[in-house]
């Protein structure tokens, strides 16, 4: 059954040079704490040698990040007072998981259950769930509240897509589209050629209120399907038109996994994201917008708000799912 509970405030200290820290408490059958840890002076030394019960957050999109990983999941076996091990893990974009699988309970390691950000064949929902990737915050992006959004402000663009373009890819597709539409002077668009690892405060002031502004913002694939830019368009109340294509790489689903929806995306897809996913550009492009231009305000609101009101309701679903496995895992079979 579905476990109910009360979350009282977190308490955490202000941040320092080193991280922060403080506590989450959540009251059901009985209460739990999560007391949490980040930043840079967290080391694996400084895990507290009584610890039971852990939950890592770790990075293994790259081979130095995996490296990293692998230090804090060889510390598992000197807490001397462990019974149970979780990871939430971003994975690699090309689904390249395999190191963590050693560390597996079911393969003889002490981690019991992973929940992994990007859509992958290891989702089995029983030692691997998927997780979604949310909003960048590490390049600043705010954490929104549902209710700061403007609903029933008209907006000025269109759609919207501001992000690196790769020679030869679909988003020189979209351009070259986008350009040679009848609609281009409804939107607001700007390219860059070179990926840039953090914003100015400039930049990001200008992607955050052009996302406020938009009715639809464009989501071409990158290194992988899922891209932060899905996550902080729904926060903004701008629907993502996302194209619905495996990249290369591992990330094909089984073909026998019936029981999931088809990858890539599965998450959104399983929780019926009011997005709009499109398969072809070149072929789609000019049909969707002379669509959405003929939308009412009025339809344009209720769309806002549907998709404003599902995100914020993702977000306390997605958070209930790893609290519920946390408990069957860790601590009693029948809370499920």
């Amino acid at each position: 059954m579905a476990a109910r509970w009360t979350v009282k405030p977190a308490r955490s200290q202000p941040p320092s040079s080193c991280g922060r820290f403080g506590l989450k408490m959540l009251r059901i059958f009985f209460t739990i704490c999560f007391r949490f840890r980040t930043g840079p002076g967290v080391v694996p030394s400084k895990v507290p040698r009584s610890t039971e019960n852990l939950l890592l957050v770790l990075n293994g999109r790259e081979t130095a990040k995996v490296e990293v990983s692998k230090m804090w999941l060889e510390l598992l076996v000197t807490l001397p007072h462990l019974r149970n091990a979780a990871v939430v893990l971003l994975g690699n974009e090309q689904c390249n998981n395999s190191w963590i699988h050693p560390y597996m309970a079911h393969n003889g390691g002490l981690v019991k259950v992973v929940f992994l950000v990007y859509d992958s064949p290891e989702i089995d929902n029983v030692h691997f769930y998927q997780w979604p990737l949310g909003v960048a915050t590490y390049r600043s992006f705010p954490n929104v509240k549902s209710s700061d959004v403007q609903i029933d402000q008209r907006r000025q663009y269109l759609f919207n897509f501001l992000g690196t373009v790769y020679k030869n890819s679909s988003r020189e597709t979209l351009l070259c589209q986008i350009n040679n539409s009848s609609y281009t002077n409804l939107g607001f668009i700007k390219p860059r050629r070179e990926w840039m690892p953090s914003e100015t405060e400039e930049s990001r002031e200008e992607y955050v209120q052009v996302l406020s502004n938009s009715e639809l913002t464009f989501n071409p694939v990158g290194l992988n399907t899922e891209c932060y830019r899905i996550y902080e368009a729904m926060s903004l109340g701008s629907v993502p038109v996302i194209e619905d294509v495996l990249t290369p790489g591992l990330c094909q689903a089984r073909s026998g996994d019936s029981h999931f929806f088809t990858s890539p995306l599965r998450l959104l897809k399983e929780f019926n994201a009011p997005v709009i996913y499109v398969k072809n550009w070149t072929q789609e492009i000019d049909l969707l917008l002379h669509k959405e231009a003929t939308l009412s305000d009025l339809e344009r609101r209720m769309r806002r708000k549907t998709l404003v009101e599902w995100y914020s309701g993702f977000k306390m679903r997605m958070r209930d799912r790893l609290v519920n496995v946390l408990l069957s895992t860790f601590f009693t079979s029948s809370v499920r």
